[in-house]
């Protein structure tokens, strides 16, 4: 199986990190094309927050997400790994589940867990929704001590 292109979803967490540094080995030894992402989930709008607070609300978290995609760039960076960075707006597990499917990745690398790694008792929510979905193999990586 040759490897050209992974998916590497990131959020910040320790267990993203990992994922991140399993990537730029294995992009290094490949020379495969790894794309990087970083989705930002928006709740409803809520009646009693106004429009403005709910607008710098939904910048923070898009900041947010954009220095998280910067980090991980870096490090590709760094590597020289070809590389594209790209912040998405949705909930995470749908957003990843819609890319696993596109069938556009040979190898999805991601953290075990991310911030809310109390959701899955064993796997994180978002990575157990991925697994559900893919077509292609995906390399899960723990936190490692």
């Amino acid at each position: 199986m040759q490897i050209s292109k992974i998916l590497l979803p990131v959020d910040g967490s320790s267990y993203s990190d990992n994922a991140i540094d399993y990537t730029v080995y294995l992009a290094g030894l490949t020379g495969a094309h790894v794309t990087v992402v970083s989705c930002y989930e928006w709740l409803n709008e809520f009646p009693e927050i106004s429009e403005s607070v709910m607008e710098k609300m939904q910048e923070n978290l898009r900041f947010q997400a954009e220095t998280v995609l910067r980090s991980a760039a870096e490090k590709l960076a760094e590597k020289n790994i070809a590389h594209e960075a790209k912040s998405i707006a949705g909930a995470p597990g749908s957003m990843l589940s819609n890319l696993a499917k596109s069938k556009a990745f040979d190898l999805i690398i991601m953290g075990s867990h991310g911030h809310s790694d109390i959701s899955g008792l064993f796997l994180g929510s978002v990575t157990h929704k991925v697994l559900n979905t893919i077509y292609c193999p995906v390399l899960v990586v723990p936190e490692i001590a």
